[in-house]
């Protein structure tokens, strides 16, 4: 019995349209799992997907920048807010307003393709109207130690920046290094100084607060109600903190209000301490440089009070 050779050429047709068909849809299937590889959470808890690596990139607050920058992304950043500050190379990016509020004109003819965000601070119907046009944009708002890291890792997805992993796992290991060492010495209790007229200090959600902890202190005002609570001089001589501490955006002198209160533990000790608050108050990798700035302060007052 002889095989018909039409018969023959059709079923190789048929395999080889079958061979095409199954390698169109692999690659079609490759293609959908490469645009879902960079699929990152926000700080608000919002999917953020790209098709493609972010590489022109504004930062609407000081810290995204200066996180952007520490990731290896400073190339990539091609607008800023003002007081973006560090590192200097950052000056020499262009402005397009504050964190407040900012140009949404100049920023949608930068043709960004990733906007990062400030959710704690950031005008929210700006944003939204850059979403409505197309243009991802990622919230930062770390309001825990833990979420720097998280941030910097997100950032570094989106960027795709092999660097942020290491930054981030960098910090990580500093703040145990941190926690350990001061988690076994006497509690202090500190007073923060926010600012002076009026006279303002934090409570426990403020990162400020969990520096002190770190450093093994105690935030004299961790449980008010308010996050940002305003003060009488009387509020803080109830407390007795036996460290006052404050920023250097506070003026010189400050301390001599204290000062006029002798049975106040912190005047019996002369413990008053200016700190670099932008070490402070941005939630980068800097501020476990300022934690250790705290630490060696409060370090001070317990070497004051033994003796």
């Amino acid at each position: 019995m002889h095989s018909d050779p039409l018969l023959s050429r059709r079923s190789v047709m048929r395999l080889k349209l079958l061979g095409f068909t199954l390698f169109v849809c692999s690659q079609c299937l490759f293609a959908s799992v490469a645009q879902a590889d960079i699929s990152v959470t926000d700080n608000h808890g919002r999917v953020i997907n790209m098709t493609q690596p972010a590489r022109r990139v504004i930062a609407l607050a000081p810290h995204i920048t200066e996180n952007l920058f520490a990731i290896g992304g400073g190339d990539y950043v091609v607008g800023v807010v003002s007081h973006s500050d560090y590192p200097e190379a950052a000056l020499s990016v262009p402005v397009v307003g504050d964190s407040q509020g900012f140009n949404l004109e100049a920023i949608i003819a930068m043709q960004p393709d990733l906007v990062v965000a400030w959710a704690g601070g950031n005008p929210q119907l700006p944003l939204q109207r850059l979403e409505q046009l197309g243009i991802p944009v990622y919230y930062s708002d770390p309001q825990r130690f833990s979420d720097i890291p998280d941030n910097l890792r997100a950032l570094g997805q989106l960027l795709q920046l092999p660097a942020a992993e290491q930054q981030a796992a960098e910090f990580e290991e500093r703040l145990q290094q941190l926690q350990q060492r001061y988690s076994g010495r006497a509690s202090m209790r500190v007073f923060y100084q926010l600012w002076h007229q009026p006279l303002m200090t934090v409570n426990k959600s403020q990162m400020i607060s969990q520096v002190i902890e770190v450093c093994g202190g105690e935030n004299v005002f961790a449980e008010h109600r308010e996050v940002v609570p305003r003060l009488g001089i009387e509020s803080v001589l109830q407390t007795d903190p036996q460290i006052i501490l404050t920023g250097e955006n506070v003026p010189e002198g400050w301390q001599q209000q204290w000062l006029a209160w002798p049975e106040l533990a912190a005047s019996r000790l002369h413990q008053f301490h200016r700190l670099n608050e932008d070490l402070l108050y941005r939630p980068t990798m800097r501020l476990l440089d300022g934690t250790q700035q705290m630490c060696d302060a409060i370090q001070q007052a317990r070497i004051a009070v033994k003796q």
